[in-house]
């Protein structure tokens, strides 16, 4: 078996990454076409929006952040 090079985090590093991704999602982004959401929010109308695609309802147009 092929060893992958990586890095790891412990315990600390692991609840800091989490916390720090946890924030994160709930960060609130300002967006023309929806107005005010939070990331994880934003996550979760891609997915509908990919469902919606996969069931040949409608052509899914990705979102693209404009920084």
């Amino acid at each position: 078996m092929k060893e992958l090079k990586g890095t790891y985090l412990n315990d600390k590093g692991r609840m800091i990454f989490i916390e720090e991704f946890d924030k994160r999602m709930k960060s609130v982004v300002k967006l023309k076409h929806i107005g005010s959401t939070s990331y994880k929010h934003l996550i979760r109308i891609e997915l509908y929006k990919l469902e919606k695609h996969l069931m040949g309802e409608k052509e899914y147009v990705p979102f693209v952040a404009r920084w």
